[in-house]
């Protein structure tokens, strides 16, 4: 039987836990599992159940990262509603409330600088713009345009806010320093309810309805947006992860059809990912293309509303070697 070190000239490494940093075809012994293990190249991703919101919601505004996420604001059966909630990797916990309850509305930053700003209060759509500090929301300066289902980049001090609806689809784009937001450039495709990444000066935009639902894709550059690759389906209210060359798509609906896609995209073209477990839309996303999260949102399943996702997208996996 020819050897490991025959084949490839070098001995497998015996060690009592999994490297850190690993690069495609390593290959190990795990002496504390007892295991032959080796890595490859994922390309598709997937997603696993995370905890359970404690509030269910639809339309929430979220910031921050997978093991580190902000989720407030949104609706509820009982109406509009002003709660925050922190996500650890695992687990929900009450935050402080935001100071106007709303829905539609859209945030970035941090969970302990988070921006949340626009929306829909239940009377109005509004342009009120809230700080988070990791425990209480605080005023900051409000937006040039109300709107609602608008998209959000950036962060609490280097936002970024554009589309959305005032009286009509709106292609407004505008840009926050931490106290006041002043008006960019214009998207080239006026559309709400879409899905977005990146930061200020490198944003992505996707999707959304303009008025049909659209698989359009915009970057920008901190003035201007130019035309990006079509997403592979058109789709509406998804939700978005990532950066403008590393960003993530997920959820929203189909011709009023939950759906459970999920798309990736490298700033220029967009491939399949893995399929979320529960379909749905109206939802938040926040991490990145390799490390995401969904909470919230409708769907057919009446979990949806308080329902988890993590993804773990493309890039080194961990396979463990059987014989057969």
């Amino acid at each position: 039987m020819s050897e490991y070190k025959t084949i490839h000239g070098i001995h497998v490494q015996a060690l009592a836990s999994d490297p850190n940093n690993l690069g495609s075809g390593q290959v190990w012994y795990n002496t504390t599992s007892n295991q032959l293990k080796i890595t490859a190249v994922s390309t598709s991703g997937a997603w696993a159940t995370g905890g359970n919101m404690a509030t269910g919601r639809i339309h929430p505004g979220g910031a921050g990262t997978e093991t580190a996420a902000l989720g407030f604001g949104g609706s509820t059966p009982s109406g509009y509603t002003a709660v925050t909630e922190h996500y650890d990797g695992s687990a929900w916990t009450a935050g402080g409330n935001m100071g106007t309850a709303r829905n539609y509305l859209s945030g970035c930053g941090t969970q302990t600088a988070g921006l949340g700003f626009g929306g829909y209060d239940g009377s109005s759509i509004t342009n009120a713009t809230e700080h988070y500090d990791g425990s209480a929301w605080t005023a900051g300066g409000n937006m040039g345009t109300a709107r609602k289902g608008l998209a959000g980049a950036g962060t609490q001090t280097a936002g970024l806010g554009f589309g959305g609806y005032v009286s009509d689809i709106t292609n407004a784009t505008e840009h926050y320093d931490g106290s006041a937001w002043t008006a960019g450039g214009n998207l080239g495709t006026s559309r709400r309810n879409l899905g977005s990444a990146g930061t200020q000066t490198a944003g992505l935009a996707f999707g959304g309805r303009a008025p049909g639902q659209t698989n359009a894709t915009e970057h920008y550059d901190g003035s201007a947006w130019t035309a990006g690759g079509n997403m592979a389906t058109s789709k509406y209210s998804l939700a978005g992860a990532g950066t403008q060359t590393a960003g993530l798509g997920f959820g929203g609906y189909i011709d009023m059809f939950e759906v459970n896609t999920t798309q990736h995209y490298d700033g220029s073209a967009w491939t399949s990912g893995g399929n979320m477990g529960t379909g749905r839309g109206h939802l938040g996303g926040v991490g990145t293309l390799s490390s995401g999260l969904a909470f919230g949102g409708s769907g057919s399943s009446t979990a949806a509303p308080i329902a988890t996702e993590e993804y773990a997208g493309p890039g080194i996996t961990t396979q463990t070697v059987t014989s057969s």
